[in-house]
Formats: structure tokens, C-alpha cells, sequence
């Protein structure tokens, strides 16, 4: 049986797991975890110590915005971090 639908046969709904989702998409609470990983790393993180690693989280803080936004997460959260708010600014 596809795991994606054990449970199905015994009336539960059907669990949404990762696979459902191709290369390079996430899920919205997937995306939601990992902005916030990334955040609480660059919040942590020294730039001026080190740049490399505190350049890769913003980049990948980036790359996660499009979907936040797509799924209204940006629209009813406050990002209290001045750094990481003007990451996500239009």
C-alpha cells in the first residue's frame, strides 16, 4: 500500500507528508519550521565572526519567503528582528 495513504482503509484521514511535495517545495508548516530555524541562527550568529555562515541562513531566509508569503504567514506574523524583517521587505 502507498504509505501516503495508510489509514485511508480504516477511515482516517490521510497524514500529508513531505512526498507529496516535488524538488525544491515545501510544505507550508516545513517552510514555517525552517524560517524560523534560520532566523534564531541569524539572530545568534556574529557577522562580523562568521560572515560565511551568517550569509548562507540569510540567503536561505530568502528563499523561503515566496512561499510564507503565498500562504498569508508574513500577514499575521510580526518579525520583531530589524535584520531579519528587512530580509523579507519588498
Amino acid at each position: 500500500m502507498n504509505p501516503s495513504l495508510q489509514g485511508v482503509q480504516d477511515g482516517r484521514p490521510a497524514v500529508m507528508s513531505q512526498q507529496h511535495f516535488g524538488p525544491r517545495q515545501q510544505s507550508t508548516a516545513s517552510a514555517l519550521t525552517s524560517f524560523v530555524t534560520y532566523a534564531k541562527e541569524v539572530q545568534d550568529l556574529d557577522e562580523k565572526i562568521y560572515p560565511d555562515e551568517y550569509a548562507a541562513h540569510c540567503h536561505l531566509i530568502r528563499q523561503l519567503e515566496p512561499m510564507l508569503r503565498v500562504h498569508g504567514i508574513l500577514d499575521v506574523m510580526e518579525i520583531r528582528n530589524p535584520a531579519i524583517a528587512a530580509l523579507l521587505e519588498r
